[in-house]
């Protein structure tokens, strides 16, 4: 009889915390009154055995602290909610990299002496050595003043050994000082050409690791090269219609080659906004913003993110707002790691902190460099609510990165780099911080006669090969 009674209490109770479990109800709120089971009168027989008693005996003791944790978890999902993604950043890149069987990248190319901004700041040794084996490298995103960046490194940039360039090849030598001369100190356009892909995006110069493969094929293995990667941003309204101008006169960046996981996207991937045999010249603004294939939308993002998080450019095995989501945070953690990053809208800020950074001098102001075309283009209020839209990942990222800016700004100079430059020749922090209230500019309506960058003509260049 003793048997029986507490063969009965075990099985009630057994199915209690399942229902508990399965339900997401508390334990102690379910009736488990052994009266009320409608089990009781088919269950009588079972517990007069002596081996069924135990064997229930045991099982509800193996299976009682699953159903209690199960429970307390469900229930834990009612009360709170996640604050951040169950798997890091660099797991997520894990599960991307062991899925891709075609891949043919390294793991350890992830972090493969990359110096973030954190490191040169913080470690002596981690400073940017032009005569070591440092190697800078920059993510050109189109119209962001990109090209007047890369322009200074290789013409107005103080060093005992300048970049010896050709007008007409458009490529400049830059080897180390008074070091090997098969040896380069910068992976740009105008040193190493588009050797990665027109405008290759960090997805493919860092994780696939191209810049070490074309390192390593022309200089040779041996050399420990640390990467100093770098880039600029712009406003992504001002940067989006830019483009757009850019386009209009007849540039189609037709040579890029979008690779990812060892591959080009297919075209049921990435379909073509124009015809290339007749390409996108006169097109209006309400046509380059209607196609939903235009890589101009959320640029920044896109280029600063590990596409391989998110199966590329394949959109059909993610959902959409899961998929932005991981692509705008992975573009933050990366922005995070580069060594440094620049701002069209605050270029004597960036200059500042580049030469305070790296220990090096430009001859001219980059503020003043900036060649013009006048160009007036209408936006109407409709259309420039669509562009906001169409660009929220941008407008979000660039959000965050004018606070990293600022924050990166009064670090240096609040414990920052010893010059290791004449100060005569640094311009002065103070004179360049901007103590104005910060002005969200995605909501700036564009100026008409807008100020273009320094027009570039790589509407017209292909990938080139480093020699």
């Amino acid at each position: 009889q003793f048997r029986y009674r507490v063969c009965v209490q075990l099985k009630l109770r057994a199915e209690t915390m399942v229902t508990s479990a399965r339900m997401r109800i508390p334990y102690s709120r379910l009736n488990h009154n052994p009266n009320s089971s409608p089990h009781r009168v088919f269950f009588i027989p079972l517990c007069t055995s002596r081996r069924f008693f135990l064997l229930i005996t045991a099982a509800l003791l193996i299976s009682f602290p699953y159903f209690a944790w199960s429970t307390e978890e469900s229930m834990g999902g009612e009360t709170r909610m996640p604050t951040k993604p169950r798997f890091s950043l660099d797991e997520m890149r894990g599960f991307a990299l062991r899925k891709s069987l075609s891949t043919d990248y390294k793991p350890s190319y992830y972090t493969k002496s990359a110096t973030s901004f954190d490191r040169m700041l913080m470690e002596r040794s981690s400073r940017f050595d032009i005569s070591a084996t440092d190697v800078l490298v920059f993510v050109h995103i189109q119209k962001t003043a990109g090209t007047s960046f890369e322009k200074f490194l290789v013409r107005h940039l103080s060093i005992d050994r300048p970049c010896e360039c050709t007008k007409k090849r458009k490529r400049c030598v830059c080897r180390r000082p008074g070091g090997n001369n098969n040896q380069t100190w910068l992976f740009s356009r105008y040193s190493t050409g588009w050797v990665c892909g027109l405008h290759a995006d960090y997805t493919e110069l860092a994780v696939s690791a191209c810049v070490d493969t074309v390192l390593e094929k022309k200089e040779g293995a041996g050399n420990r090269r640390r990467y100093f990667y770098t880039s600029f941003l712009r406003d992504p309204i001002t940067r989006y219609i830019s483009e757009y101008r850019h386009v209009s006169r007849g540039a189609t960046w037709m040579a890029s080659r979008h690779m990812c996981n060892g591959r080009p996207p297919t075209p049921d991937e990435l379909p073509l906004c124009f015809d290339p045999r007749v390409g996108w010249e006169g097109v209006s603004l309400e046509e380059f913003l209607s196609c939903p294939f235009n890589l101009a939308t959320n640029r920044m993002t896109r280029m600063m993110a590990d596409l391989t998080l998110v199966d590329c450019y394949d959109t059909t095995k993610m959902d959409r707002r899961k998929r932005d989501s991981i692509m705008l945070e992975s573009a933050k953690a990366n922005l995070r790691s580069l060594s440094f990053y620049g701002l069209k809208e605050r270029m004597d800020d960036s200059q500042w902190m580049f030469q305070r950074l790296f220990g090096l001098r430009f001859t001219k102001r980059l503020s003043e460099w900036n060649k013009s075309k006048s160009n007036d283009t209408v936006v109407t209020p409709e259309l420039m609510k669509k562009i906001r839209e169409a660009n929220s990942l941008d407008i979000e990222l660039y959000s965050y990165a004018l606070e990293l800016f600022d924050e990166r700004m009064e670090r240096m100079k609040r414990d920052g780099l010893p010059v290791t430059v004449p100060e005569a020749t640094l311009p002065s922090a103070s004179h360049f911080i901007d103590d104005s209230p910060n002005e969200d500019r995605s909501k700036m309506i564009l100026p008409i006669n807008e100020e273009e960058e320094e027009e570039d003509d790589d509407r017209y260049e292909d990938s080139e090969r480093y020699n």
